[in-house]
């Protein structure tokens, strides 16, 4: 399988990590986009074998989470930050690309996909449609709680982040997640940097992350997006995935993007991780098809 290689781009003003497997070629870039709190390398099962079939695939860091830079003092992380960071990626890729998104990663692929439709030759999304609606009342409670949030997060973010083993910092994620222990450790390795104090790590994401946004989700908002994706889309869910059909609004939501839907059996919410061999399948499959029409 091909070998990654890791670079850094400036997008947006500020550094980003990509982490790259195969060569260009015939097909536009596969631009990976990752989950909350994750990085680049929680695609190395699923990227190698996208790109063995002869694509040119590119994951990146997003802004403050693994190996790319922080916003800076008084800045924070919106949706739209993401979305033109993507812009700036597309660009370096030469201008038109195909996306997979997972989760938040996959939010935010959709919004870009929305925002320049002729950039994007094919999207897939794995479980991320984006939060459950929220009522149209909803903006000053959430400014009121992201506020709380920031005033907490300034007098106990050392304590916070506090050092932990490796070890630990794997178990954490099982906790939230079924992974495998060779999965956990391999996302925590790549996922956090040593404190100094001996054998102890810390995440890298930004501890603003661990705030909420100040900015509600409105479907009615998100739909306008949703309908000017022009590609084909695939919508990719784990069997066993928490996402509630009905919370979710996921039926509407794929009508409006008229998306194909699969299933991927045995997984979860990661099925890139869990089950990597056939969602590699299936997005090979997809891209077979729609790819080729849409260039």
């Amino acid at each position: 399988m091909s070998e990654p290689r890791d670079s850094f781009v400036e997008a947006n003003r500020l550094r980003l990590r990509l982490r790259t497997w195969g060569e260009p070629g015939a097909y536009p870039p596969l631009l990976l986009l990752h989950g909350f709190q994750e990085h680049a390398n929680a695609w190395d099962w699923l990227a190698p074998r996208l790109a063995a079939a002869g694509h040119h695939v590119v994951a990146w860091d997003a802004r403050g989470h693994g190996d790319s830079e922080w916003i800076g003092r008084g800045g924070y992380y919106h949706f739209a930050d993401y979305v033109a960071d993507v812009a700036f990626v597309v660009r370096h890729l030469g201008g038109r690309v195909s996306l997979v998104g997972h989760s938040m990663g996959g939010n935010v692929a959709i919004l870009y996909t929305g925002a320049e439709p002729e950039r994007v030759a094919a999207l897939a999304v794995i479980e991320g449609l984006g939060p459950p609606d929220s009522p149209p009342d909803a903006a000053p409670r959430r400014h009121a709680g992201w506020i709380a949030d920031l005033e907490r997060l300034a007098t106990t973010a050392d304590r916070e982040r506090r050092g932990q083993t490796l070890d630990e910092a794997a178990a954490k994620l099982r906790r939230f997640f079924p992974l495998t222990e060779e999965i956990s450790l391999h996302l925590a390795r790549h996922g956090t940097r040593p404190t100094g104090e001996d054998g102890l790590v810390a995440w890298k994401w930004d501890p603003l992350h661990a705030t909420r946004s100040p900015q509600p989700y409105w479907a009615s908002q998100a739909r306008t997006f949703w309908t000017r994706v022009a590609c084909p889309v695939l919508y990719l869910e784990g069997s066993r995935s928490y996402l509630s059909a009905e919370k979710f609004a996921i039926d509407e939501r794929l009508a409006a993007l008229r998306a194909t839907r699969i299933t991927i059996e045995g997984a979860a919410h990661h099925p890139h991780l869990e089950q990597p061999e056939q969602t590699a399948r299936v997005l090979l499959d997809f891209f077979a098809r729609t790819i080729p029409a849409a260039r």
